[in-house]
C-alpha cells in the first residue's frame, strides 16, 4: 500500500459532505453526496459525509490531490450555487468544528499533505427548520451541483 508521504495520493478526489439532514435545506450536501455515489466509482470519486467537517478528516484529504467541499449557505439565494477555490489557512483555534482552510491546513501539518486542489461548492439554502425534505430551488440545485462536481473531477482528478 502507497502512503501520502510517498505523494502518491491513495484516493484521485474526495467529496467531503456535510449537513444536518434533519434540518430541511441544511441536508443539501448530504443528498450531493448520496447521489454522487451512484454515479462515480469509489475508485475515482471517494466520498465522505458528516454533519459537519471534524479533525478527523484530514487523514482523508492527506490521501488525495483533488478535494471538494460541499455544504448549504444560509448567505446566499436558495438554490444559487457557488464554486469557490479554497487554499489552506489555518486562522481558526477551534478544532471541534473545522472550515475547509483549516482542514487543509491541518492535513498539511499532521499528515505531511494537503490536496494539490481544493474547491467549496456551497448551495444557498433559506429553510432550516425541522423536517428531512429539501426546498424545491434546492431539490432543482441537485443535478446542477453534480454536473460541478463531474465536471471538477474530470478536469482536476488524476486518473486512478
Amino acid at each position: 500500500m502507497q502512503s501520502a508521504q510517498a505523494n502518491t495520493p491513495l484516493h484521485p478526489a474526495l467529496l467531503l459532505a456535510c449537513g444536518n439532514s434533519l434540518r430541511r435545506d441544511d441536508g443539501v450536501g448530504l443528498k450531493i453526496a448520496e447521489a454522487a455515489e451512484h454515479l462515480f466509482p469509489a475508485s475515482r470519486l471517494r466520498i465522505v459525509a458528516a454533519t459537519q467537517f471534524t479533525p478527523e478528516m484530514a487523514a482523508e484529504l492527506a490521501e488525495t490531490e483533488l478535494a471538494i467541499f460541499v455544504d448549504a449557505s444560509a448567505d446566499d439565494e436558495p438554490g444559487s450555487i457557488r464554486v469557490l477555490p479554497v487554499t489552506a489557512h489555518d486562522d481558526n483555534p477551534e478544532t471541534h468544528r473545522l472550515d475547509p482552510p483549516a482542514l487543509l491546513a491541518m492535513a498539511q501539518s499532521l499528515c505531511g499533505h494537503a490536496p494539490a486542489r481544493a474547491f467549496v461548492l456551497t448551495i444557498g439554502a433559506g429553510s432550516f427548520g425541522y423536517g428531512e425534505e429539501i426546498s424545491g430551488p434546492l431539490r432543482q440545485a441537485v443535478p446542477r451541483a453534480l454536473r460541478l462536481v463531474t465536471n471538477l473531477v474530470a478536469a482536476f482528478a488524476p486518473q486512478a
